[in-house]
């Protein structure tokens, strides 16, 4: 199990920050929490979670289709 605290000056600095975690399998824990320097926020991830997200990246990775050209003389 893997935890991590992230911590902003406003509201919206940690939603955005929250956000970027998200997709890597990354849950929220708890609430909002409002300190001297701001807002923190906790996060949770499983290593199977961090496997699975990885393993969907790959599935979804699609392989590029080459495309020919044709110089014009």
């Amino acid at each position: 199990m893997e935890y991590n605290i992230i911590i902003a000056p406003d509201l919206e600095g940690l939603a955005s920050e929250v956000a970027s975690f998200l997709p890597q399998g990354w849950r929220l824990k708890g609430s909002i929490l409002e300190h001297g320097e701001g807002y923190a926020q906790q996060l949770v991830r499983n290593t199977k979670d961090k496997f699975r997200v990885q393993q969907q990246q790959q599935q979804n990775r699609k392989p590029t289709k080459q495309r020919r050209t044709r110089w014009i003389e």
